[in-house]
C-alpha cells in the first residue's frame, strides 16, 4: 500500500472522527448545557414566585423522573449505587432534591464512558416519560422516518441540515396535530402534566455537567478508535458507509428534536408558573 492510499485513508478517518465528534459528543453536551441553563431560569421562577417547598409539591415527580435517570443509566453502565433518594422531601446540606451516589472503576473504559450518559439522563428519562404521557392523552400517528439513501457529498453539512430540519419539522407538526385532535381535558391534563414536571425533570446541576464532560474524554477516544476501524470496514464493504450516514443522521436529528422539544415543555412550565403566580400576587397586595 503507497503513500498515497495512506494519506487517503488516514484523511477519511480523520473526517469520519471530526463528523463522529460532534454529532455524537459536542452536540448533545450543548445540548445538555442550553438544557441546564434553561431549566434553571423555569425552577428559579418556581422558587421566586411560591417557596422553595414548592420544588416538592409542584415538581416532586419532575425530581422522581430526574434522579431515575441518572438511576437506570448508571445501572446500565455497570455503576455500583452506593445510596440513592428519588425524592429527599428531609432537604440535603447541599439543598438538593434527590440524589444518586454511584462509584465506577476509572480504568473500566465501559463504566468510564458511562459517565457522559448518566449526566444526561435525566433529558432522556423527562423527554421519555413526557411522550408515553403524550401517546397515552393524544394518540399521535407518527410517519416512519428514515435517512434518506443518498446524502450529497458535495455538500454534506446543507443535506444533513435540510433532513434535520424536514423530519423535525414532521414529527413536531403530528404531535401538534394529534393534540389539537384530543378533547379538551386531554389537552388541559397533559399540559399541567408537562408543566408540573418541566419544573425540575430538566434540571442538569453542575455535577450532572461535569460528570457527561469526564466522561467524554474517555468517550472522544473511543470515538477516535472506531472511527479508524469503520474506515477499514469501509474498504472492504463500501455500503457499510450508507448504513453508516444513515446512522449518524438519525442520531444528529433525535438530539435536535429533543432540545426542541425540552426548550417547548420548559416554555410551557414558564407561561404555567408566571400565570399562576399572577393572581395569587393580586390577592397579597390586597
Amino acid at each position: 500500500m503507497d503513500v498515497a492510499v495512506l494519506e487517503s485513508l488516514a484523511l477519511q478517518a480523520g473526517k469520519l472522527a471530526l463528523f463522529l465528534i460532534v454529532v455524537l459528543i459536542a452536540w448533545p453536551l450543548v445540548v445538555g448545557w442550553l438544557t441546564s441553563h434553561l431549566a434553571r431560569v423555569v425552577q428559579r421562577t418556581l422558587v421566586v414566585n411560591f417557596s422553595e417547598r414548592a420544588q416538592y409539591w409542584v415538581g416532586g415527580l419532575g425530581v422522581i423522573i430526574h434522579e431515575l435517570g441518572h438511576l437506570i443509566f448508571a445501572l446500565l453502565f455497570m455503576h455500583r449505587i452506593s445510596s440513592f433518594k428519588l425524592l429527599n422531601l428531609s432537604g440535603n446540606h447541599d439543598g438538593s432534591l434527590g440524589s444518586v451516589a454511584s462509584n465506577y472503576n476509572p480504568r473500566n473504559w465501559y463504566q468510564a464512558v458511562g459517565n457522559f450518559f448518566i449526566g444526561l439522563a435525566p433529558m432522556l428519562s423527562g423527554i421519555f416519560v413526557l411522550t408515553l404521557l403524550i401517546q397515552l392523552l393524544c394518540h399521535p400517528d407518527y410517519t416512519p422516518v428514515g435517512a434518506p439513501e443518498f446524502i450529497n457529498q458535495q455538500q454534506p453539512l446543507l443535506s444533513y441540515a435540510q433532513f434535520a430540519g424536514q423530519t423535525t419539522q414532521t414529527w413536531l407538526g403530528e404531535t401538534v396535530t394529534a393534540f389539537l385532535s384530543s378533547s379538551w381535558w386531554q389537552q388541559v391534563l397533559l399540559l399541567l402534566l408537562i408543566g408540573t414536571i418541566s419544573t425540575t425533570a430538566f434540571s442538569l446541576s453542575p455535577a450532572d455537567l461535569k460528570s457527561s464532560w469526564q466522561g467524554a474524554k474517555v468517550y472522544l477516544f473511543l470515538v477516535i478508535i472506531i472511527s479508524i476501524v469503520i474506515t477499514g470496514i469501509k474498504l472492504i464493504h463500501p455500503a457499510f458507509g450508507q448504513s453508516l450516514d444513515q446512522f449518524v443522521l438519525l442520531t444528529g436529528v433525535v438530539w435536535l428534536v429533543l432540545l426542541i422539544l425540552i426548550c417547548i415543555c420548559l416554555l410551557i412550565s414558564w407561561i404555567e408558573l408566571l400565570v399562576i403566580a399572577f393572581p395569587l400576587r393580586l390577592i397579597k397586595q390586597r
